[in-house]
């Protein structure tokens, strides 16, 4: 509780900062992953083999507000004033800001921190120290219609293809459990080797993991990617929601042969059909059609749009934005949190398909 108070007294700290136009210190945050199992052992549920990846433990480390350049960054994994690992990597420092990060021989449970240092010939080096924590993610993963796929939890603390991704284990019971580092995560992607064949995948955004955390996932024929919730500055109480669907049911239009997995010459079919228009692969939906839910609590939607979404190669995907009004006034200070559930009706080869999904997206005002 202490950590938390003392966490929150640095945010507001650095906030006043900012706003008197002070430059923040430069700091680096410690990330380190002790998966509970050596591999991911993934079993398709057509005809591809089984495939088994390796879960090592990973240190990672982000940098922010520092200068610009080329460094060699030392670190030393640390626990009781004792060192139990250590290494150095040269990264480059572009816009303030650096992530790096290594796999380790083995898993250090015990360790309490990271003491680090960025040098470069002719500077003065910077150093610090950057504590560790965690916090307890488990629950469990259903599928709508009751079948099972071998699945896993991908967890994206920053952005894409950087080194702090994780990848946590999802029991044949659906259960899960793993320590992972405390944050709020950029996105978490919960994915089955039955995606775009039986299921799609069930995304959460800016995930509070900040805190020990339950939870229950739940994985359709659709998927909600790309969510965002935010309010208007200076306007009434609302919370404007945007998501991008796609269903199962329409990608498998594309799916000439009828083996259901899209051949690479099936998915270049695509390209042409969500040029010509915006639902190739995204439903068409209406308000009766999703369910809202805000820190728990359901709410009526007052306002409900279509927006079709250009992409950079001249192609549409579908955008729906709604409106919801809370009960009350917000907290400023905690991270609240949307969940959607959304269904819809489509047909495939004269044959009506529901096609279900489940997202959710945290926010916060402050």
């Amino acid at each position: 509780m202490v950590r938390r108070v003392l966490s929150l007294l640095s945010i507001t700290v650095a906030s006043l900062q900012l706003n008197a136009g002070v430059q923040a210190a430069p700091r680096v945050e410690a990330l380190l992953y002790n998966p509970t199992v050596g591999a991911l052992v993934l079993k398709y549920p057509y005809n591809k083999p089984t495939e088994t990846q390796p879960l090592r433990p990973k240190l990672s480390l982000v940098g922010r507000d520092l200068p610009d350049g080329t460094f060699t960054l030392n670190y030393r994994i640390e626990a009781a004033g004792k060192v139990l690992a250590q290494g150095s990597t040269d990264v480059k420092v572009m816009f303030g800001w650096f992530e790096a990060g290594a796999e380790l021989k083995e898993k250090f449970p015990q360790a309490e921190g990271v003491a680090w240092e960025l040098a470069a010939a002719g500077k003065a080096s910077i150093q610090g120290y950057a504590p560790l924590a965690w916090s307890r993610f488990h629950g469990r993963v259903k599928y709508r219609d009751g079948h099972w796929d071998s699945t896993y939890i991908n967890l994206i603390p920053t952005g894409w293809g950087l080194p702090s991704a994780m990848d946590i284990p999802v029991a044949d019971d659906g259960t899960f459990d793993a320590l992972v580092p405390a944050r709020v995560y950029m996105v978490v992607r919960v994915d089955g080797t039955g995606y775009q064949y039986d299921s799609m995948e069930r995304w959460a955004w800016d995930f509070d993991l900040t805190r020990d955390r339950e939870e229950v996932f739940t994985i359709g024929r659709m998927e909600l990617y790309g969510m965002r919730a935010f309010d208007i500055k200076g306007g009434g109480r609302k919370v404007l929601v945007l998501f991008r669907p796609t269903t199962l049911t329409r990608l498998l239009k594309f799916d000439a042969n009828q083996d259901g997995v899209l051949s690479d010459s099936e998915k270049d079919a695509l390209g042409p059909a969500m040029k010509a228009s915006p639902t190739a692969i995204g439903p068409e939906l209406k308000p009766d059609q999703v369910k809202v839910w805000l820190d728990g609590k359901s709410l009526p939607i007052v306002q409900f749009n279509q927006i079709p979404e250009a992409l950079s190669d001249g192609s549409w995907q579908v955008l729906y934005m709604l409106q919801v009004i809370p009960d009350s006034p917000f907290n400023n200070i905690v991270r609240h949190e949307i969940r959607l559930e959304v269904e819809s009706q489509e047909e495939l080869r004269g044959k009506r398909i529901n096609d279900f999904g489940e997202g959710s997206v945290g926010f916060s005002l402050f």
